[in-house]
């Protein structure tokens, strides 16, 4: 490689914005989020995963972001083995979609077992502030994440998203529940209000140096934040010595959404380079077609080589 050249890694989009987009209605507001479509249509998760690895994504996100035993049970009346099941299965739908691509294109193709936060099977919008942390123990959030992290892994994804994290106190509890599986590879992505702090508040820098205290982690950064905050937090992280990746996956109008035709990835991926992001993608409303943008952009990008991934 030239010197001086990035490596750069595409991530897919927004998974259950882009399920909707695709005519499944169903998924807004529903308890189960994208995970729904895992029981009852999960050949359109397949597609969909496709879309974004055909659009120039290194990385697709499994549709387990909002999945929980919990929730599986209670929306289908499974027993808790089979609400386990299909978890895994959330991640080889994904899994599938890699390997017929990969066998299609000749392309490397990685996949990521999507882990949200425990706010977000709340359906209560609690993964934007994170204070249910406040009344459970780290223990406590540890021990519900784990049951979630083996089915998940049980589906064999490349690596974790661990994403859309309000509050520090649940990564630390996610991370200390990835003792229990060493092998594990994970980045860990957190939700941000502003342009320093997360949604809970802690500045977005002390978040990444306690995740850094895993091994686990390969690659720290933000997700489903508003994308006139990324560049600010971005640079929030310039005096720390990150020896991973930088991970960027903007949404482009925070909670509510705004015209992404406003905000296309591309105008402002130069601007993230710069300021050290390597991984990029998209989050709610960013649709295939602009992680195809996206791409197209750093593709003619001549001090950026794709993918950068090496696992």
């Amino acid at each position: 490689m030239m010197a001086g050249k990035k490596e750069v890694v595409v991530l897919d989009g927004g998974t259950g914005m882009s399920l909707v987009a695709m005519g499944n209605k169903e998924v807004d507001n529903d308890p189960l989020w994208s995970a729904l479509l895992v029981k009852t249509k999960p050949e359109a998760i397949v597609q969909l995963h496709k879309q974004f690895y055909e659009s120039g994504a290194d990385v697709v996100v499994s549709a387990t972001y909002q999945a929980s035993i919990e929730g599986y049970v209670k929306q289908f009346g499974m027993t808790q083995s089979e609400a386990s099941q299909l978890v895994t299965e959330g991640v080889r739908l994904a899994t599938r979609a890699r390997d017929q691509m990969q066998q299609q294109t000749g392309k490397r193709l990685w996949v990521a077992g999507s882990v949200g936060p425990y706010g977000a099977t709340l359906c209560d919008r609690s993964e934007y502030h994170g204070n249910y942390a406040e009344t459970m123990t780290k223990g406590e959030l540890s021990e519900w994440h784990k049951v979630r992290l083996s089915a998940i892994l049980e589906g064999k994804p490349d690596l974790l998203a661990v994403e859309t994290i309000p509050v520090v106190k649940e990564a630390e509890a996610i991370l200390d529940s990835l003792k229990s599986f060493p092998q594990c590879r994970a980045w860990v992505s957190f939700q941000c209000k502003d342009g320093v702090h997360t949604g809970h508040g802690e500045a977005l820098s002390e978040a990444v140096r306690a995740s850094l205290q895993c091994d686990n982690v390969i690659a720290v950064g933000l997700n489903c934040t508003h994308i006139r905050y990324v560049t600010p937090l971005l640079q929030s992280l310039s005096h720390l010595d990150l020896r991973v990746p930088v991970l960027v996956k903007p949404n482009p109008g925070g909670v509510t959404g705004d015209a992404v035709s406003d905000s296309p990835l591309e105008s402002r991926a130069r601007e993230w380079l710069d300021q050290g992001a390597t991984w990029l993608g998209g989050c709610c409303h960013y649709l295939p077609r602009h992680i195809a943008g996206l791409r197209h952009f750093l593709d003619s990008q001549p001090d950026v080589t794709l993918p950068g991934l090496r696992l």
